[in-house]
Formats: C-alpha cells, sequence, structure tokens
C-alpha cells in the first residue's frame, strides 16, 4: 500500500462519546425497567450508529493521487440527525448552502420565531399530526399577514403569495426539550400573475408589536379549537403526551428544570460565577416580541436582500445540531457539566446532570422517523407554480457555488477539515460488502440538487480543500469504499491503527455506576 493519510477528527477522543460508550446499554436496560418497556427502536439505534460514526474500524473510502500514488481513509458516518454533533454539523452547512444557492432570491428575510406553551412540547415532539398542525396553522396566520401589509388584494387575473422556510428545532441551549418554529420568512409578497410573467416582489413595512400580538393571537385561537377537537385539552393532558413508557419518561426527564451551577476549568463546580456575565453577555432586549397564554413570538432579526453571508449565517443558525462537543464535559465525580449559551440569573454557566439523566436528554431529543424538520411554503414549496420563477437558477458546473465561506454558525460541531463520509447503503439490515469504484465525475449528472459533495462543503465551510494531496499537492480521488471486514482490517494493521469496532460497554447495576 502507498503512503497513506486518514481522517484526523477522532470522535472517540471527546466526553460525549466515552459518556455514551460507557452508559448506552445501562440506560436502555435502565429505562426498560422503569417503565416496563424499552425505547424505540430508532432511538436505541441513533446512539449505536452514533458510536461507530467516523471510525474507520467501521469502513470507510480511500482516495488516491494519480500523481504520488498517496492514499487518504476517510471513514463512514451515521448520517442520522440527532445525538451525532459532526453528522449535525454536516447536514446544517449542507442545508444552509442548498438553501442559499438554490431556494432563496435575493429579497430581505425575516426570522419569526414561535415558541410554545411548556404543555404542548411534549406533545409536539412525540405527534407528528399536531406538529404539523402547528406550523401550518402559524404559517397561514403570517401569511395572511403579510398579504394585508403589503394592501395587495388578489384578483382574477393576479395573485398575492409568500415564501417561507420553516425549520423545527427540539431543544433549547442547555439540552431541554424545547420544540419551537424558526421560520425564514421574505419580507414580503410577490405580485404573481396568471398569464405567465414573472413575479414581482413587493416589500412589507416591519411588524409593530401590536401585530405580532394579532398574529399570535389568531393561531392560539385556532390551535384550542383544533386541540379542542382532537381530544386534547391544555395541549398536553388525555394526549400521546401522557404514555408511560420509557420515551415519554426521558421527555419529563428534558422537560424538568434540573440542576444547574458553574464548572470551572478542571471540572470544579461552584454555585455560581461572578465572571459570568462579561463572559456570556446579556441578550439585547427583543424589540419585537409578543406573549400569549405561553406562546411567545418574535421577529427582530432581519437579512437584507444582498448579504448573501448573513443569510447563509442564519441558515446556518435555525438548522443547528441539538448537542456540541465543545460544551460537554464529565465531571471528576462522574456527573456530566453541559454549557450553557447563555448564564443564569444567578451566574450558572453548566447545566449539572446524572449520566442517566443525560442520557435520556440526549433520546428525547432525537427527532422520530418520518418527522420533517424542514418544511417549505408558498411560491417556495415544491408544487407552487411559481417556483421555478422565484428561485434562483441553477448555477453552471463550472462556477463555484461558494457564498459564505467563514465559520460555522454557533452551535455547529467544528470537525477536523477531513469530515466523515456517508454510511454504505444496506439491504436487508446488512451492510453490502462491496469495493466499487466512484470516480467524482461520474457521480455529478446523478447527484440530487440538494446533495453537496464532501469536499466541496469543507471548502465553502472552512476554505480548506480536503481532496488535495499533501505530498504533491495534486487533486485526489475516490477509487473504492470498504467495507469488507477483513480488508477493513488488513488495512488498518497495516497502518498501525485500531482494528476493533467500537461498541457499547456491557450494562451495570446504576447503583454501580453513579
Amino acid at each position: 500500500m502507498a503512503a497513506s493519510s486518514y481522517t484526523r477528527h477522532d470522535p472517540s477522543a471527546t466526553a460525549l462519546h466515552g459518556l455514551v460508550r460507557r452508559h448506552l446499554a445501562t440506560f436502555l436496560q435502565v429505562a426498560a425497567e422503569r417503565s416496563g418497556r424499552p425505547l424505540p427502536r430508532y432511538v436505541a439505534e441513533e446512539f449505536r450508529a452514533y458510536l461507530g460514526c467516523g471510525m474507520l474500524a467501521h469502513g470507510f473510502a480511500r482516495a488516491r493521487c494519480a500523481g504520488c500514488g498517496h492514499d487518504l481513509l476517510v471513514a463512514f458516518s451515521c448520517k442520522l440527525r440527532g445525538v451525532c454533533p459532526s453528522c449535525g454539523g454536516r447536514r446544517m452547512s449542507a442545508t444552509a448552502a442548498h438553501q442559499t444557492d438554490r431556494v432563496l432570491p435575493e429579497v430581505p428575510l425575516r426570522q419569526w420565531v414561535l415558541s410554545v406553551p411548556f404543555a404542548l412540547r411534549q406533545v409536539l415532539a412525540r405527534d407528528p399530526e399536531a406538529l404539523t398542525l402547528v406550523s401550518r396553522t402559524f404559517w397561514e396566520e403570517l401569511r395572511r399577514w403579510l398579504r394585508e401589509a403589503s394592501h395587495l388584494a388578489p384578483g382574477d387575473d393576479e395573485a398575492v403569495e409568500a415564501g417561507a422556510i420553516t425549520q423545527v428545532q427540539r431543544f433549547g441551549g442547555s439540552l431541554n426539550l424545547n420544540v419551537h418554529f424558526h421560520v425564514v420568512v421574505a419580507d414580503g409578497v410577490w405580485r404573481c400573475p396568471m398569464d405567465g410573467r414573472s413575479p414581482h416582489f413587493v416589500a412589507t413595512p416591519p411588524p409593530t408589536r401590536d401585530d405580532l400580538a394579532a398574529v399570535v393571537s389568531k393561531v392560539v385561537r385556532r390551535l384550542a379549537r383544533a386541540f379542542e377537537r382532537k381530544g386534547m385539552v391544555d395541549g398536553g393532558e388525555g394526549s400521546e403526551g401522557d404514555r408511560g413508557d420509557a420515551l415519554a419518561g426521558c421527555f419529563r426527564a428534558a422537560l424538568a428544570r434540573g440542576t444547574y451551577g458553574a464548572a470551572g476549568d478542571g471540572g470544579s463546580v461552584a454555585p455560581e460565577d461572578e465572571g459570568a456575565e462579561r463572559r456570556f453577555g446579556r441578550r439585547p432586549p427583543k424589540a419585537q416580541v409578543a406573549e400569549l397564554e405561553g406562546f411567545n413570538l418574535h421577529a427582530s432579526v432581519v437579512i437584507g436582500a444582498r448579504d448573501a453571508v448573513g443569510r447563509e449565517r442564519l441558515l446556518r443558525y435555525v438548522a443547528r445540531p441539538a448537542v456540541v462537543n465543545d460544551r460537554v464535559t464529565e465531571l471528576p465525580d462522574g456527573r456530566v457539566a453541559y454549557r450553557l449559551k447563555q448564564s443564569g440569573g444567578r451566574g450558572e454557566t453548566h447545566r449539572i446532570m446524572e449520566p442517566m439523566e443525560f442520557m435520556a436528554r440526549l433520546a428525547a431529543l432525537v427527532p422520530p422517523p418520518r418527522h420533517p424538520l424542514v418544511r417549505y411554503h408558498g411560491v417556495f414549496a415544491p408544487n407552487s407554480p411559481w417556483r421555478g420563477a422565484v428561485i434562483p437558477a441553477a448555477p453552471s458546473p463550472r462556477e463555484p457555488t461558494c457564498a459564505a465561506a467563514g465559520a460555522p454558525a454557533d452551535g455547529a460541531e467544528k470537525t477536523s477539515p477531513v469530515a466523515a463520509l456517508p454510511a454504505p447503503q444496506e439491504r436487508g439490515g446488512a451492510a453490502v460488502d462491496e469495493v466499487c469504484t466512484v470516480p467524482a465525475e461520474a457521480t455529478k449528472p446523478t447527484r440530487p440538487a440538494t446533495r453537496i459533495d464532501w469536499a466541496t462543503l469543507l471548502r465553502r465551510v472552512w476554505n480548506v480543500d480536503a481532496l488535495k494531496c499533501p505530498h504533491c499537492e495534486g487533486a485526489m480521488k475516490f477509487i473504492a469504499t470498504i467495507t469488507d471486514r477483513a480488508v477493513i482490517v488488513r488495512i488498518l494493521e497495516h497502518l498501525r491503527l485500531p482494528t476493533d469496532e467500537v461498541a457499547a460497554a456491557p450494562a451495570r447495576r446504576w447503583d454501580d455506576t453513579s
């Protein structure tokens, strides 16, 4: 084998990976014993897939430089949406890049954020129908306000339509279950002629507090009637949220306030930190905000029409992952500290948890399957007759698509420039053992429009060419995917790298793990 390099990002070295590896089996056992039923299979599979994400022993792709023969090994990734910070960061960057390049035109954008009452969060976390109901109701009332604010009336020869992207977030800044909606809205409407002419954008004035109050009051009234028809009282009692299974227990743990403190660099915990305010700062007051019956709506963030960098940063922010490696710390006594984005009122800088509470909070943040987190509305919707005339044109294959190179938004996982690749396809639950040739040029015509390849995304976000040969600076190309266990072991032994597949530690009695 020629001289080789390999992925330098080692997930097993992070505190998060170590905690999941040591406590996963124990957590699954404890959750099943306390509720009488195990956690849903998708939650357990999410954790197990995370343990193998980015690990060469679980398979990798092989790239080679045609000039000097140098090889590069890149580990597969789990590609999941909940626990893994690395895959969450990649999904964040790819989603924001696609929306910037191929969805949002050069018009002013405003972020509207709708938070729901505490009692409703568990329902929305579990019930896709209820989540869709809230999302659709909010969008319909927001669209109605935009049309009224534009003072344009639709007619027989012209329609008035708005456009938005909703990103559903299931989490708050401290591993708490907080289902809420970030809606990036074009700050205006389009006049859409019925005769085939191009739509024309008309900006609307910024909303006032009274406007926000009117929108949220209509949303609350409509949802109250809808929940009453569905047999829900106060958005939660007597509904899906009251199930007594293991996942409901995780939801309750993730909704609990828990314990806060200040964790120092050495792992010490103090009740408060005098320098917390200087470190975290204070949030500026929001100029446009309205609250009613536990619903909160604000719309203070605006991005200019020509601000491509600001647009992509905003889109990264709303699509950011739930967990950040750098904010997880294991304390000397075995407890877990998770650093807050903003200090508490008494200077608390960290949420302090027992390992089982930490695992329960992670489990609650895993989205269920077939539970879409990104939704397109109005002229941006896939079935809109005006979408093709509004969204940006597809770039030429020779044109670069980088619009906002720089550091990821706050909350993004900061991985090595050599990140993980997608895992191989599975058939009947077993990985396909094959070595296939995958020239980069051959994959471009068949790649979906929303897919941005690994190397291009790294150049866009970090301005790093991961496929540039470190020896001769030539271009490296992927030549094979290695999934056969015997081949994996032989290559890794040649490179003197670990060959053992990563698995969760055996379950222990919870009294023995504290």
